[in-house]
């Protein structure tokens, strides 16, 4: 499993730690990807990057290969190696998913994160979640007087105590931040998304299909269903690629109750590791999503292949887009009504472009060179530029401030303790919602 070189631990050279138990290792997960693509950029810029995470996935099949290559270690709790110059800590845990973490698996998990501050001192910390294990860390973290970054990339995040600990917060697109801007009133700093062109661009294209990636009922395969029907019946010379990933194709088939002998121009292939033969045989990409898809990481390595993208109007899909594609609303019922095939005129408007791409050449070629305009913005070394000019003032800021005072185990573990490092826009985030409680209240009287 170990790959790349051996860290370096030279005294001078900055380091950075990833600490959730969610782990960056995960083949189902867009942001673990992302986050992993990061960790490697920076190890080869010369940072020490370290992930802290344990054997949950968001997916039973999310750790396949983390799981078998921890078969050669079947005694060790903490498994450990090295990929792309990252260093992977990862406690073994007896179930995938984060809620089933144990209180013993989470116990061994903090003990390594407080190994992780006091022997090896990261300059900063990035980390997600909003479970009681990654409060304590982040609060942890700032008593040390490490910095947290908070990689924001949901639209989830209800409970403004989640970012308490929070220095800065970084995500991937202006929809996201705006929500946020709008929920908490927060400053998000937009840095993109994190893509190794090395992994995923094609060397060629034959473009014979119209693919659909992760059938599941978030990413709108109750579109995509009735849409292929349709198609299916009235145009069987177009084909499509289904990449199975978290979503199964299978699921759906059982929920909608269709056959599958109705979709012969479908083809059905399992998670790729290596998605560059996906994106060789691909023509156009869809994506129907039915919730906030704050940045799909599928839209930006399609237009890295110049490959047009045809996307819901959900989140941040408009922005990353562009010129590379189509926007299309989809109404408000069919995002409600995710477990339900869409109606026919919706599914109708989405295999209306789907034929005008198949049919007509000269408009395709222009969303070619729309995509191809579009893949700028991925350029995986100007978002690292954004990422260390978000995170650098907070870093900076830390190294002003005096040495932390040790405190005794039980000290640590209160978390009801008041914070002496609540950063600016938490305060502002807190005033605001105090402000406004306070102005209904005088209202009622």
């Amino acid at each position: 499993m170990s790959t790349g070189p051996n860290v370096s631990t030279a005294p001078n050279q900055p380091s950075i730690l990833f600490a959730s138990p969610m782990n960056v290792l995960d083949i189902t997960s867009g942001a673990a990807l992302s986050m992993r693509t990061l960790l490697s950029a920076l190890a080869e810029r010369g940072f020490r990057a370290v992930a802290l995470g344990a054997t949950l996935f968001d997916s039973s099949f999310g750790g396949e290969h983390v799981v078998s290559a921890g078969e050669q270690q079947k005694d060790k709790k903490v498994l450990r190696t090295n990929v792309l110059g990252v260093e992977h800590l990862i406690v073994r845990t007896e179930q995938h998913l984060r809620i089933k973490m144990t209180s013993e698996e989470e116990e061994r998990y903090m003990r390594l994160f407080r190994a992780e501050l006091k022997t090896r001192r990261p300059d900063v910390i990035i980390t997600w979640g909003g479970l009681l294990l990654e409060a304590a860390l982040m609060r942890e973290a700032r008593e040390a007087g490490i910095p947290v970054v908070f990689y924001l990339v949901s639209a989830n995040y209800k409970d403004l105590e989640t970012f308490r600990y929070v220095s800065a917060i970084v995500t991937d697109t202006q929809a996201t931040a705006d929500v946020y801007k709008e929920r908490f009133n927060f400053k998000c700093h937009v840095i993109g998304k994190f893509i190794d062109e090395r992994l995923i661009k094609a060397p060629k294209h034959d473009r014979k299909f119209i693919t659909f990636i992760n059938p599941s009922f978030e990413k709108g395969v109750n579109v995509f269903m009735p849409m292929a029907r349709i198609a299916a019946k009235e145009r069987p010379d177009i084909k499509f690629l289904v990449v199975q990933s978290r979503g199964r194709w299978a699921n759906a088939l059982h929920l909608f109750k269709y056959d599958h002998k109705e979709f012969p121009n479908v083809k059905i292939i399992g998670h790729q590791k290596d998605m560059r033969g996906v994106y060789a045989a691909t023509k156009a990409l869809l994506l129907p999503s039915t919730w906030h898809e704050s940045g799909a990481r599928v839209i930006a390595e399609s237009l890295l292949n110049h490959i047009p993208v045809v996307a819901s109007h959900t989140g941040g899909s408009r922005e990353l887009v562009g010129e590379g594609g189509l926007i299309l609303t989809l109404p408000e019922a069919v995002c409600e009504k995710k477990g339900e095939p869409a109606d026919e005129q919706t599914a109708r408007e989405w295999f209306d472009v789907v034929t005008r791409i198949w049919d007509d050449e000269a408009y395709y070629q222009q969303l070619v060179d729309g995509a191809r305009k579009e893949s700028s913005q991925h350029d995986i070394s100007h978002n690292v530029q954004r990422f260390l000019r978000a995170v650098s003032p907070a870093i900076q800021a830390s190294k002003l401030l005096p040495p932390p005072v040790e405190k005794p185990v039980g000290e640590q573990l209160r978390l009801d303790a008041p914070s002496k490092a609540v950063p600016d826009v938490i305060k502002q985030a807190l005033a605001k919602k105090q402000a406004s409680a306070a102005r209904r209240s005088r209202a009622k009287r």
